[in-house]
């Protein structure tokens, strides 16, 4: 009989060596390295299936906080999803996601980050969200041009000196997963989605009396390894456009890139100006997003999306519906309906099209949609 339950300190081990044997290589740092609260029996949010006491599948979770503003998201992120090859094909993923489901809720998670869009998680209530373009910068390109270094500055690796200077600029993001001063080196030094491409960080900042006005942490590739399916990117970076350029100038430099990717989210105007000149792709946000309970979300937004638009927020109103869909009150009438797939559109899409009345539409178009941090970055799972 399968029994689905939290994982226990003492079966950590057991986590561990199915998801390295399911998703490292010999190449590859262990995944307690590279996703350390996967595995941390202190958070105790993980999830296994046991048959007479032997681990046959896993499901890592892992709590995170996200500011957007003024608002705190409490989302769960889901990774290192594996089962052993003797127990696939039974259905074991699919009973233990709901269980995750019902754990997600009682907790009071409002959101859960998925790493993945397999069947198992589509079928379960996992959608694309948000927009995000993809640049390629080069090393050549003529729009280099503009980004002429102040002789003010200093452009460097970050050392271990620089981590309260470097916590600073993390925080000063209006739209980021909290990160303390002593947890942003463990995020680095995990190096959590640069493992999975074979890949490893270095951090360069811009320093200028004294403070960081911007930072990039960027995936490379290891030494010796020749690049495959993907370029170097930078994992997550802060500050301002301007100065985050002339750090991607300078890396490709020292490191002798010929390409070096960012992701930059669709709600960043002014990165989406400054790169505009170099190619890129359209892409969605990393991964897949279910909302779990939209009336909590909603709720949480409440703090930036009345700094947003205050009389419009004012007029709002979401409740849970069945299905993980949501209804929509406005001046306490109920106005519409949504799916669950519709409130993603809604809350993350900025190209979102929505068959509602048109004065639900204004109000909905005057707060909407939120900005997310990129799904992929330093807190990936």
């Amino acid at each position: 009989m399968i029994e689905v339950r939290r994982v226990r300190a003492n079966e950590m081990e057991q986590a561990v060596r199915l998801s390295d044997e399911t998703f490292r290589d010999a190449g590859q740092k262990s995944m307690l390295k590279a996703f350390p609260n996967v595995f941390d029996p202190r958070l105790n949010q993980s999830f296994g299936a046991f048959e007479n006491g032997k681990l046959v599948a896993f499901m890592g979770l892992v709590p995170s906080v996200v500011h957007v503003s003024a608002a705190k998201l409490n989302v769960l992120s889901l990774g290192s999803v594996c089962t052993h090859p003797n127990y696939r094909g039974k259905k074991i993923a699919s009973n233990m996601l709901r269980d995750v489901h019902t754990h997600a809720e009682r907790i009071g998670a409002s959101m859960l980050l998925v790493s993945g869009d397999g069947p198992l998680y589509m079928r379960s209530g996992c959608h694309y969200f948000g927009r995000v373009t993809r640049y390629e910068i080069t090393n050549d390109h003529e729009a280099f041009q503009s980004f002429i270094a102040n002789p003010g500055i200093e452009i460097r690796r970050v050392h271990a000196e620089d981590c309260f200077r470097l916590h600073a600029a993390a925080e000063s993001r209006e739209v980021r997963y909290v990160q303390g001063v002593n947890e942003l080196p463990i995020l680095i030094d995990s190096e959590a989605i640069a493992s999975c491409y074979h890949m490893h960080h270095a951090v360069y900042a811009v320093f200028e009396s004294d403070r960081v006005t911007a930072y990039a942490i960027v995936a490379i590739p290891d030494q010796g390894r020749v690049m495959e399916a993907a370029a170097p990117f930078v994992v997550e970076r802060g500050g301002s456009p301007e100065a985050l350029a002339a750090i991607l100038q300078f890396t490709l430099q020292e490191q002798e890139l010929d390409v070096l990717e960012i992701p930059v989210m669709w709600n960043e105007t002014r990165m989406l100006q400054v790169f505009s000149h170099f190619p890129s792709k359209r892409m969605r946000n990393h991964g897949t997003v279910h909302i779990l309970n939209p009336e909590r979300l909603f709720s949480e937004l409440l703090p930036y999306l009345s700094e947003k638009a205050p009389a419009a927020a004012s007029r709002l109103l979401m409740r849970q519906a069945p299905e993980d869909g949501a209804v929509l009150l406005l001046d306490g009438k109920e106005m519409a309906s949504l799916t669950a797939q519709e409130v993603v559109a809604v809350l993350f899409d900025p190209e979102a099209e929505l068959n509602v009345p048109e004065p639900l539409n204004d109000v909905l178009n005057q707060l909407f949609p939120v900005p997310f941090p990129h799904a992929g970055g330093l807190n990936f799972v």
